[in-house]
């Protein structure tokens, strides 16, 4: 077990203690996927440009999550974490034993970034924004109606995203079917990390919204089993 990796997520900004980045997630997931030791650092919207800098300098636009891998030294987005932890530590393969393996995986990846996390943006605008305290509200809020939308025009018609929710798991429920387990078989792996990221930011802020959209889009178990296993997961 290595002591002294530190890793930046976002946190909301009244209890400082849910932490739903899909993209921090994803690199939670191949830490805790290698079982290796780090500790983690909450930051809220308006923390992330002060903390970060001052811990990581070679960092020069601070985003989350940053792991800080030594003084001085941070490395940044979740891929970038994912292969540094696989090429790192010892343990089950994130990315599967060949490179077709890799491709596939991180075509799911994109599957997911493309398909997925838009219409569950959407759907959490305004949870998100209620779940700050009165200066991170503000942020987030002018943040995103910079383009002249308010967010509950940004968040649109809530039904129509939870039909397109549900139409956007039709192949990952496919994929899941075939399976029999995991996407990636018999072992988690990053495409597993990607939608179970994606599912946590859903259901981190719109629980019910989430038991609708995702649990129940499909007459069947394999959804809502596939959730309760990756509980095994987030820790």
């Amino acid at each position: 077990m290595t002591v002294g990796l530190q890793l930046f997520e976002i946190v909301d900004g009244k209890t400082r203690q849910k932490s739903f980045s899909p993209m921090v997630w994803r690199a939670k997931l191949a830490l805790n996927h290698k079982n290796v030791s780090y500790e983690t650092i909450p930051v809220t919207f308006l923390d992330i440009p002060v903390l970060i800098p001052k811990v990581c300098p070679n960092v020069k636009a601070p985003t989350v999550p940053t792991l800080k891998v030594a003084d001085g030294e941070g490395l940044q987005d979740s891929l970038a974490i994912a292969e540094f932890v696989e090429s790192t530590y010892k343990g089950p393969s994130i990315f599967g034993q060949t490179p077709s393996e890799k491709n596939l995986q991180l075509f799911f990846d994109s599957y997911i970034s493309t398909r997925l996390h838009p219409v569950i943006q959407r759907l959490v605008y305004i949870e998100m924004y209620e779940d700050q305290d009165a200066d991170n509200a503000a942020y987030f809020k002018s943040s995103r109606e910079k383009g002249g939308k308010t967010l509950e025009e940004l968040g649109g018609d809530q039904a129509q995203n939870l039909k397109d929710v549900k139409d956007s798991l039709g192949l990952i429920h496919t994929a899941l079917v075939r399976s029999g387990g995991w996407i990636t078989g018999e072992q988690p792996g990053w495409a597993d990390f990607t939608l179970i990221s994606a599912f946590i930011w859903f259901h981190s802020f719109a629980p019910q919204k989430f038991e609708e959209g995702v649990l129940n889009a499909i007459d069947d178990q394999v959804l809502r089993n596939y959730w309760n296993k990756a509980q095994q997961l987030i820790q």
